[in-house]
């Protein structure tokens, strides 16, 4: 019972991280096109 709990719950842990930054990654998704007209391109200087 003991070797489930170290292996059981840290991998909750990070199966919890995941679906959490995969949640946020979608809202942002979502977010950006509101800000579209407020980002400017950045020209590229190139050396040649």
């Amino acid at each position: 019972m003991n070797l489930w709990l170290w292996i059981g719950l840290p991998l909750l842990f990070l199966l919890g991280l995941f679906l959490n930054a995969i949640k946020d990654m979608k809202q942002l998704e979502k977010q950006l096109p509101k800000y579209r007209d407020k980002v400017r391109t950045v020209k590229d200087d190139e050396e040649d």
